[in-house]
């Protein structure tokens, strides 16, 4: 049963939310302002509208911005589910398809997490984790050439059983013919470590064997929850990286968004001022030297919004080659 305190929050989160700005229709996504935080209203299945996990591209093949998520209503996490949606100017979501989501069904306990979505040889790739604690956690990939019609493999399964690591966030880059899968990987107790996979293909991503990310400057008290990584396109690589600081009770805590530079994918240099405060995952895009991102953060009384905030690049490092 809610209590009263909570019914009152969830009331009054709806009409808070809905009154911060949102971009109005037809205004360009180069027009909005810089360092000021957008409402996006993105439609989910359960008719909530409230999503965690975005995770963005712009396909040039068909001239619009493919997202992915899942829903999150209320933190009830059996409906995060991996779902879909396009725009074509990266604010006005929509189904391709009404009726398409989810495009994966709710495992037989505990849920789906983290969906990653990429473009490569013709194919899409959407990545997510199918976790089912205690016993096992799949890292799943669904491939599609239509954006509609998905084919499910399992590659690579955690067993739980015995250290109790999971995977979090997967993140998917081609380049130079290889993939390269970035991710997080721990527990409550012995804290979160990121790690990197490559291979010719993401079939032979050998995720039992990867190897730590050297990433220096993560502040002291933080641990790494959510990432994604980018091109800057300029030959370097962005990462937005989440840090948590977990409460006393291992449960929730407060969640920061810091940017992370790579000269190479091996080597990276953490910013260590936060861009964004109560950021729970974030991706993005570069475009004119702009980057755009894509966040959700977890508002009053547990209601999961998505927002929209763009920075220079020139402006996102307090540490600078």
């Amino acid at each position: 049963m809610l209590g009263l305190k909570t019914k009152i929050m969830r009331l009054a989160a709806k009409p808070v939310y809905c009154c911060q700005y949102a971009p109005s229709n037809g205004k360009p996504l180069e027009s909005l302002p810089i360092r000021k935080k957008f409402r996006l209203d993105i439609p989910t299945y359960d008719g909530s509208g409230q999503l965690v996990h975005p995770d963005i591209f712009y396909d040039r093949s068909i001239a619009k911005y493919v997202l992915v998520f899942t829903p999150h209503p209320f933190s009830n996490d059996r409906y995060e589910n991996p779902c879909i949606a396009v725009s074509d100017d990266g604010i006005h979501f929509r189904e391709e398809r009404p009726g398409l989501n989810p495009l994966a069904p709710a495992p037989e306990h505990d849920h789906n997490d983290d969906p990653d979505i990429s473009f490569h040889d013709g194919l899409y790739n959407l990545v997510y984790l199918e976790t089912v604690r205690p016993d096992y956690q799949n890292v799943v990939l669904l491939q599609s050439r239509d954006r509609l019609s998905w084919e499910r493999k399992i590659l690579f399964r955690q067993n739980l059983a015995g250290t109790g690591d999971i995977i979090l966030s997967p993140s998917q880059v081609w380049t130079g013919g290889q993939c390269r899968c970035f991710f997080v990987m721990g527990n409550y107790g012995r804290g979160h470590t990121i790690r990197l996979v490559s291979g010719n293909s993401l079939e032979s991503l050998d995720f039992a064997n990867a190897e730590l990310l050297n990433l220096d400057g993560i502040p002291s008290g933080l641990m790494p929850w959510h990432l994604d990584v980018l091109s800057d396109e300029n030959g370097g690589w962005l990462m937005l990286l989440t840090l948590v600081a977990h409460n006393k009770d291992g449960k929730g805590g407060r969640y920061f968004l810091h940017i992370a530079r790579s000269a190479d994918l091996t080597n990276w240099q953490l910013d260590p001022v936060p861009v964004i405060r109560n950021c729970y995952r974030s991706s993005g895009f570069v475009k004119d030297g702009l980057l755009y991102i894509y966040f959700s953060s977890r508002f009053w009384a547990d209601e999961w919004t998505a927002g929209l905030y763009k920075i220079p690049l020139s402006e996102s490092w307090a540490v600078k080659s």
